[in-house]
């Protein structure tokens, strides 16, 4: 498990910002979700591990409420941002692929999950970087 690191992240568009917004909250709700229905401390899970969790999302949403060009992913939640992002590059590819009619325009599509995706590149390579961090420091 990651910890204590962070993933440098640039915020290349509103459709990044909110992709991101939308992984903090994802990640919030899960963490509720698990804590309230987890009394045990089942695999190293502890309460103040959920309450961590939560916090970790809440700092990071705050970055990009507060409109910051960089912020500060943290390692231990990376993983699941990166999920969003690529929820969400399925949802713009899944809108390119049904639009047989050409009601949107197709550079524009493109546009957004290029964007996406080169974030979600970023920050898969952020999480690389920290793994081998760890790795080689032995912790």
């Amino acid at each position: 498990m990651l910890q204590n690191g962070v993933v440098k992240l640039e915020v290349n568009s509103p459709v990044v910002r909110d992709a991101l917004l939308d992984g903090c909250a994802w990640v919030i709700q899960f963490e509720k979700e698990n804590r309230e229905e987890s009394t045990q401390h089942v695999n190293g899970f502890t309460p103040e591990w959920w309450e961590r969790q939560m916090v970790l999302a809440t700092t990071l949403d705050e970055q990009l409420v507060a409109g910051h060009a960089v912020v500060d992913v943290p390692a231990e939640i990376a993983e699941a941002v990166a999920r969003n992002l690529a929820g969400v590059i399925v949802e713009e590819m899944d809108a390119l692929a049904c639009d047989t009619c050409d009601e949107q325009p197709r550079g524009r599509i493109l546009v957004r999950a290029s964007g996406l995706m080169e974030s979600l590149v970023a920050l898969d390579a952020g999480i690389q970087q920290e793994v081998l961090r760890l790795t080689c420091s032995g912790t």
